[in-house]
């Protein structure tokens, strides 16, 4: 007999086959891939910056932009709009646990969201062979970044099931999300730089810097899948050449933030009034 999870997964990935918006997210990704691959070759020559890491920074830019906007776009009303549908009270009234009930949905888009990460970013591959510039590095650096960004996905599908839960109207749930997009993504960075180059940057050590950047999954994303190959390219370089976290580190830091959220909106779900 099937789990309920494993239904509930299975019946949300059809949906999204059916509702096309899996094959969008793959189109979008290997278009702006591309895109940004190609628009890329231009100036490597004139700045001195190896082919590979003006290509492993444009991607890892774009997952910072995109990843989780996608994710959050696709699990913001995964909680709270099956309960303005009415039908949420019905998917319970079978035996059906709620705890079941959250983690297939959140499973069904994680695994969507790392399909479309997969397939959009293997048009990248498929223009190295092409070009025949495909070479191991390459697959080990890719392979790396593809992993790390399928956890970003989890970590913000994570996040916005945290917000479905929370709130009460799919409306406020999007001004969440969106508010939690802007933060992590735009202004984070931008205040810790403030920071840093005020008057107050002794303030900060290099140890405390690097355990305030581990408070946000971006610039941990950043630091595994850019690496070595791009530092001189990281929009916080200064940062970069001064904290020297271990790889486990970060890993077990991007796994607690795809795990947490999830674990305090399942504890939330069970308490929830319906």
């Amino acid at each position: 007999m099937f789990s309920p999870i494993l239904i509930i997964s299975l019946r949300e990935v059809k949906n999204a086959l059916e509702n096309h918006y899996l094959f969008g997210m793959i189109l979008l990704l290997a278009t702006l891939s591309l895109s940004l691959i190609l628009l890329g070759d231009t100036p490597v020559g004139s700045t001195g910056v190896s082919q590979l890491s003006t290509q492993i920074t444009s991607l890892s830019s774009l997952s910072i932009f995109f990843i989780p906007l996608m994710a959050l776009f696709i699990s913001y009303d995964s909680i709270v709009g099956e309960s303005e549908q009415g039908s949420l009270l019905l998917m319970l009234s079978y035996p059906i646990k709620r705890y079941q009930f959250l983690l297939g949905k959140f499973f069904a888009n994680w695994i969507s969201l790392s399909i479309a990460i997969i397939f959009g970013y293997s048009a990248i591959l498929l223009l190295s062979l092409f070009n025949n510039t495909l070479t191991a590095e390459f697959i080990q650096i890719y392979l790396r970044f593809v992993f790390t960004s399928i956890l970003l996905g989890g970590i913000f599908t994570s996040i916005g099931y945290l917000i479905s839960v929370v709130v009460a109207q799919r409306s406020t749930a999007i001004i969440y999300c969106m508010s939690a997009w802007l933060f992590f993504v735009v202004f984070f960075d931008m205040i810790l730089l403030i920071i840093i180059t005020s008057k107050y940057s002794y303030l900060i050590s290099a140890d405390l810097l690097g355990n305030i950047l581990l408070l946000n999954p971006i610039d941990i994303f950043r630091i595994i899948s850019i690496g070595e190959q791009g530092n001189n390219l990281l929009p916080l370089q200064a940062i970069s050449n001064v904290v020297t976290l271990p790889g486990y580190t970060l890993l077990l830091s991007m796994i607690t933030w795809a795990v947490l959220p999830l674990l305090i909106a399942i504890n939330l779900f069970k308490k929830k009034a319906l």
